[in-house]
């Protein structure tokens, strides 16, 4: 299902601008200190299914849906999940199920072959319940994914490759773990100058493995997963020595450049590091990003509240193999042993080689003023969003699920999710927000809202996967539905049928978006429901306070309705009509603000 994407970013799109205010923390229900990190089972199922409702008209690329809605995995990160190629292709993957697992979870996979997005493919591989996938190219033009099939003490990792991208059969190549351990919650790339190299870092679960109640091993093959050149290996750094178990995709991979590779691992209440290797995985250098007084060894049963990360990052090799790392604030507290979280904690931090080491003190559990000063501050809220008592929190941060990309120019390339002024009830969207560096990191051009247009107000936007390498264009696939928050293990609401969106715009979009940051405009909806009986409500987005009026007239333009809505405040308000007394036919809602008139047909059904 093919729809216009570039269309309504480049002849509807207006930017907003959030409050300039950066130093305050937003308000929201910080009695959630105690919600632990929610515990997923590799294999957890889904009991109760749902009917989706759909609230819109969606003017995107959907690639594909999903039932399964939980992208990924509470703190952790999203693993590389699409590649734009050179020669103008995609290929894109997600975790995909349908209603009462048929088709089980799986590989959600589309391939755009330079015209068109084809026919999504629900599940690749096997009929059996698989983990979330890693995509990556493999060979001279073909692409390879993994996923996991749970089998309690066995694991495997599976691989599906095919030496043609977007066509023939997959090939299936199975991977068993050490003895009594399975292999879970994988993150994927190759390197190589034909991608020949699959580098695999995989998460043991079920039994205590090399003295770590989880573990994370590294594997390397040359031959397309056929054998491993480094297998199980537990990179020093990593081992019992350092942490008593590895926490669940807390770890992530840059794209290579060269020999040089590299991943992020933990930025949670143990600290945030990089592991580097000049040599494509052959030795390793641990590079801290920052830094925390707390061993995770031995952490102390009781604390202070204290600034880390969540346990999510991404990063970025640039053409000097320099890394650029991006990864939200946090607020944590060690309670009866456990380290409780504040999940509406402010802040967006970038972080490169040249930059010094963070600590809690710049981090600061207070203030985001020394982020800013140090231009670690990338993303932040105005100070007049109050996140409602039972916002959903995603078991992440605030500024969720961040990825980083870069071009050949080392222009960077931010994505993440975060919650927005738009609201479904007392719960408030989120939505996809970018932000762009074209000096490698020393500014940032401004973070920009893209679903900030009223045809997203009923759009749950979550979960961006940005493909790693960056041409004359930036390339998104993001999970949108129409409810806030999102079914899979928090239960935030019902199952319903979620979308697979695919974003393609030209980067030199976020050239002067700082200047256009600072322009305003009113947006008025369309009125939902429409047709409707009883109540149609409008959308109505001020840049500043203002006197809003409203006159309903009939088709030859007869006053039937005035409402004076008196002095309405800045952001977004809700403007309902009651037609229940109009007799059916079709109308015209004026609004009127200041000296701008908006208008909107109404329907009206009995």
């Amino acid at each position: 299902m093919k729809k216009n994407v570039l269309l309504s970013l480049f002849t509807v799109f207006v930017v907003f601008a959030f409050g300039q205010s950066k130093f305050g923390e937003v308000e929201g229900p910080y009695k959630d200190l105690r919600l632990k990190h929610v515990q997923v089972h590799p294999d957890q199922k889904i009991n109760n299914t749902g009917e989706f409702v759909n609230l819109k008209s969606l003017d995107v690329n959907t690639i594909g849906t999903t039932v399964y809605d939980a992208q990924a995995l509470n703190w952790g990160n999203m693993t590389q999940r699409m590649w734009a190629y050179d020669d103008g292709t995609i290929g894109a993957t997600w975790t995909s199920m349908g209603f009462d697992n048929l088709p089980e979870r799986g590989c959600g996979y589309n391939y755009f072959d330079g015209s068109v997005w084809g026919e999504p493919i629900p599940h690749v591989g096997a009929p059996d319940r698989l983990g979330p996938p890693s995509y990556a190219p493999w060979g001279p033009n073909g692409e390879i994914v993994s996923v996991y099939r749970y089998i309690p003490g066995e694991g495997p990792m599976l691989f599906y490759k095919r030496e043609t991208k977007g066509e023939g059969e997959w090939e299936e190549v199975e991977l068993v773990g050490p003895t009594g351990v399975s292999l879970v919650w994988q993150a994927m790339m190759t390197s190589g100058e034909e991608n020949e190299f699959i580098h695999l870092l995989a998460y043991t679960y079920d039994d205590p493995y090399m003295g770590q109640e989880s573990a994370l091993l590294y594997y390397r093959s040359s031959d397309g997963c056929e054998s491993w050149d480094i297998e199980a290996q537990v990179i020093d750094g990593l081992g019992d020595d350092y942490f008593a178990s590895i926490n669940s995709f807390s770890y992530a991979w840059a794209n290579p450049v060269g020999d040089k590779i590299a991943f992020t691992y933990g930025f949670d209440e143990f600290g945030g590091q990089i592991f580097k290797s000049d040599d494509n995985g052959d030795s390793w250098d641990i590079i801290d990003v920052f830094t925390t007084p707390f061993s995770g060894i031995d952490p102390p049963t009781e604390s202070t509240i204290f600034p880390c990360g969540v346990g999510s990052s991404a990063i970025s090799l640039d053409s000097d193999g320099m890394a650029h790392v991006v990864f939200p604030r946090m607020r944590k507290k060690f309670v009866d042993d456990e380290a409780g979280w504040y999940p509406y904690t402010d802040g967006l931090i970038y972080w490169n080689e040249t930059m010094e080491v963070l600590d809690t003190t710049t981090i600061s559990s207070y203030t985001l003023e020394y982020l800013d000063e140090g231009g670690y501050l990338i993303g932040w809220l105005p100070e007049s969003l109050v996140i409602p008592e039972n916002q959903p929190n995603y078991a992440n941060a605030l500024w969720g699920f961040p990825q980083i990309s870069i071009d050949a120019q080392n222009n960077l390339f931010v994505a993440t999710s975060t919650v927005t002024d738009y609201e479904f009830g007392d719960q408030n969207y989120r939505h996809i927000f970018v932000n762009s560096s074209f000096d490698g990191g020393a500014s940032w051009e401004g973070q920009v809202d893209l679903n900030d247009e009223l045809i997203y107000m009923f759009s749950e936007c979550a979960f961006p996967a940005m493909a790693p390498v960056i041409d004359d264009k930036v390339y998104i696939v993001y999970q949108e539905d129409v409810l806030p928050g999102f079914h899979e293990w928090l239960d935030n609401h019902e199952q319903i049928e979620n979308q697979m969106v695919a974003l393609t715009f030209d980067k030199d979009f976020f050239v002067g978006v700082s200047e256009r940051l600072e322009k305003s405009a009113v947006k008025l909806s369309e009125g939902y429901p429409n047709p409707s009986q009883y109540n149609v409500s409008f959308a109505l987005k001020l840049d500043e306070g203002a006197a809003v009026n409203i006159n309903i007239t009939n088709i030859v333009g007869q006053v039937v309705k005035s409402i004076n809505k008196g002095q309405l405040q800045s952001g977004l308000n809700s403007l309902t009509i009651d037609v229940s007394d109009f007799a059916p036919g079709t109308y015209f809602c004026t609004v009127k603000v200041n000296k701008q008139s908006f208008s909107r047909k109404i329907v009206v059904t009995r």
